[in-house]
């Protein structure tokens, strides 16, 4: 082989003079330092969310069943609870969404009420960690519309018609619309978001979501802290849940949806002008 000649080596040298300086003045990308660990080891998933969260991962990373809503419906009320967390969160059913629910919303109260014995024993079974309460409806679908067309003649389920503006939820069993006999926790506390999946509305024997969404705007309606109370309805295809979300949960109220949710947000007492008359009216949660 031959040596390479003096020319050649003469175009080398002037190509290494020219690119070294272009490489120092522009320096090579470096890796971002490791952040610090800032807390022992051994520590764990600090605080409790974290473990919940981790907990819900793996649920559903391992699962081939998925939640009841879609991602778009999920993403809805999840905008809400990254801005308000922790809240005080009631969620109407169980379901295979619950150790979602119950993640999301760490370091807060996430409280379920279903009413079907044998799939409460079977979720509760599953995640012993949810905290609910098996809870009994005194409706029919089949009576959504009867319902619908009486509930003014009854002044315990009217605002502005008792002593207080608003209809009272516990012990009003006057009202046929009032959850009156959930467990007390229930109504010892205000609720900042509920959200509403149940019970079964799809078939006449069916308690319907009547009773659920006539509670739902009551006691939003009756809220004295400060901040809104955000309330989700699922299956606003169906007629009931559009019929009652529009005269109870009302259309002022609603501000987002996605697929078959509907999102309210109702003001507090201190907040809602009234435009109520004593006794209702034609709309009289209006």
């Amino acid at each position: 082989m031959k040596p390479p000649s003096p020319l050649i080596i003469a175009a080398l040298v002037v190509a290494t003079s020219l690119l070294v300086p272009s490489l120092l003045r522009s320096p090579l990308p470096l890796l971002p330092c490791l952040p610090a660990v800032t807390s022992p080891s051994g520590t764990g998933y600090q605080p409790s969310g974290l473990a919940a969260l981790a907990d819900a991962a793996v649920y559903y990373a391992t699962t081939p069943t998925v939640p009841q809503q879609t991602r778009d419906e999920i993403s809805l009320a999840l905008a809400v609870l990254r801005r308000r967390a922790p809240v005080r969160l009631l969620v109407f059913g169980l379901g295979h969404d619950s150790p979602l629910w119950h993640a999301l919303n760490p370091g807060g109260v996430t409280v379920f009420l279903e009413e079907d014995p044998e799939w409460y024993r079977a979720v509760c079974s599953a995640s012993p960690f949810l905290r609910s309460h098996l809870v009994s409806y005194h409706t029919r679908l089949d009576q959504a519309d009867l319902l619908f067309d009486t509930y003014r003649r009854f002044p315990s389920c009217v605002p502005g018609a008792g002593a207080d503006d608003e209809p009272a939820v516990r012990g009003n069993a006057a009202c046929p619309l009032a959850l009156h006999d959930l467990p007390p926790e229930v109504y010892e506390h205000e609720w900042d978001v509920l959200m509403l999946d149940a019970p079964k509305g799809y078939f006449d024997s069916a308690p319907g979501r009547m009773a659920a969404i006539w509670t739902a705007a009551a006691m939003a309606r009756a809220r004295r802290g400060e901040g809104d109370t955000d309330v989700f309805l699922h299956d606003v295809d169906r007629k009931v849940e559009k019929m009652y979300a529009e005269e109870f949960l009302c259309d002022r109220f609603r501000v987002g949806g996605a697929g078959r949710l509907w999102h309210f947000s109702i003001p507090p007492v201190s907040r809602r002008d009234n435009r109520t008359a004593a006794g209702g009216g034609e709309r009289p949660f209006y």
